[in-house]
C-alpha cells in the first residue's frame, strides 16, 4: 500500500473487570499473559507523527477496558482530538464515577458506546459476566446528565448485543433509550459461529437479529475484509495485529521496532491481502486466521473449515 492507514483501533490496556465468556481473552486465555501492556504514550506520540495527518479515525477499546485506566485513556483522547482524529470509545460502563463521567463529556471525545447487554440483572449477567446492571446504568445516566449539563454534541450509543436470553427485553431498551435520548444499537452476539453446542446455548430460537450460522465453505459476509486495506489494529503492548476480529492471536510486529508503514506494508500483511486477489497468487500458505476467516469472501486459501478450535486460530 502506498496510502497510509486512515483508521486505527488502538487498545489502550489489556486488562478487563468483567469475564465476558466469548471475548477473545476467554477463548484465548494464554495468548497475552507475558505480554499484556499499556500502551506507551511516547510510541502514540511517534504514531500521531508519522500518520497523524492522514488519520480519520482513532476507535479506542480492544480487549481491555479504557476506562480502567480513564487517565491514559484520556490522554489518548486529547491528542488525537487536537490532531482533528474523530475518537470512539467504548465501555461497559459499570467504572464511570461522577468525575469521569464529566471529563468524558468534556474531553473531546466524539463517540462512546455504552455495552450494555439487558435491562434486568439476570439477562444482563449471562453474557457481562462478574458485572453489575446497576453499575452499568448509573454510568450511562451519569454521562448522560453530563452531555445535557455541558450542553455537549458527543454522539451516545448504547449497543445491545442480542442474545436468547435477553432478545425478551427489547422493546423494554427501545423505551428506555428513548427516555435517556441516547441511540440504540441492536447488534448479533458473535464468536459463536463454528461451534454448534454454543449456537444452541445463545442463538436457539427466534432472535430478532443474530449472526449467521456458518458452514463448510461458507463466509458471513461476501465482500472482502476491508480491514487490510484501511486499518492498523495496535494492541496494548505496542505489537500489531493482522485482525480485528483476533488481535490476540494475530500479532505480527511490534511498533517499537518498525515504522507504521513497514507494519502496515510488513509481509504477511501483503500476503494475507493476497487471499482476497481475484487474480492468481503464488502458492503457499496464508497467515492465521486471515487465511481460515469466517467474515469475509476469499478467493484463494481454501473452504473454510466446519468448526475451529482456538489452537487453530492461534496457529500464526
Amino acid at each position: 500500500m502506498r496510502s497510509a492507514p486512515y483508521i486505527l483501533f488502538l487498545e489502550p490496556l489489556y486488562y478487563c473487570n468483567l469475564d465476558c465468556p466469548l471475548c477473545d481473552r476467554q477463548v484465548f486465555p494464554t495468548a497475552r499473559v507475558k505480554d499484556a501492556g499499556k500502551l506507551s504514550l511516547e510510541l502514540y506520540d511517534r504514531i500521531l507523527d508519522e500518520v497523524g495527518d492522514w488519520l480519520f479515525q482513532c476507535q479506542i477499546f480492544g480487549q481491555g477496558k479504557a476506562m480502567l485506566d480513564w487517565n491514559l485513556t484520556r490522554q489518548i483522547i486529547e491528542r488525537s482530538h487536537r490532531r482533528r482524529i474523530f475518537t470512539l470509545v467504548s465501555t461497559n460502563c459499570t467504572l464511570i464515577t461522577p468525575r469521569i463521567a464529566e471529563e468524558v463529556v468534556s474531553c473531546g471525545l466524539d463517540h462512546l458506546v455504552f455495552a450494555i447487554d439487558g435491562i434486568t440483572q439476570q439477562s444482563y449477567e449471562v453474557y457481562r459476566t462478574g458485572g453489575k446492571l446497576d453499575d452499568a446504568m448509573d454510568g450511562m445516566r451519569r454521562v448522560v446528565d453530563q452531555k445535557r449539563k455541558q450542553k455537549s454534541k458527543i454522539e451516545l450509543e448504547w449497543q445491545f448485543l442480542v442474545h436468547k436470553h435477553n432478545a425478551h427485553e427489547i422493546d423494554a431498551a427501545r423505551t428506555l433509550a428513548r427516555e435517556l435520548g441516547v441511540f440504540l444499537r441492536l447488534a448479533p452476539l458473535r464468536g459463536m459461529e463454528w461451534d454448534k453446542d454454543l449456537e444452541k446455548f445463545w442463538l436457539a430460537g427466534n432472535i430478532p437479529i443474530a449472526a449467521r450460522s456458518v458452514s463448510a465453505g461458507m463466509t458471513m459476509q461476501d465482500i472482502p475484509c476491508y480491514f487490510l486495506w484501511r486499518s492498523l489494529v495496535l494492541n496494548s503492548n505496542g505489537k500489531i495485529a493482522r485482525c480485528l476480529i483476533y488481535h490476540n492471536v494475530s500479532q505480527y510486529v511490534n511498533l517499537h521496532d518498525h515504522s507504521v508503514l513497514e507494519a502496515y506494508n510488513h509481509p504477511s500483511m501483503q500476503r494475507a491481502r493476497q487471499l482476497f486477489s481475484k487474480q492468481a497468487v503464488p502458492a503457499g500458505d496464508f497467515p492465521s486466521p486471515s487465511g481460515d476467516c469466517p467474515y469475509f469472501e476469499r478467493h484463494h486459501g481454501g473452504q473454510n473449515r466446519k468448526q475451529r478450535t482456538p489452537l487453530q486460530l492461534a496457529t500464526v
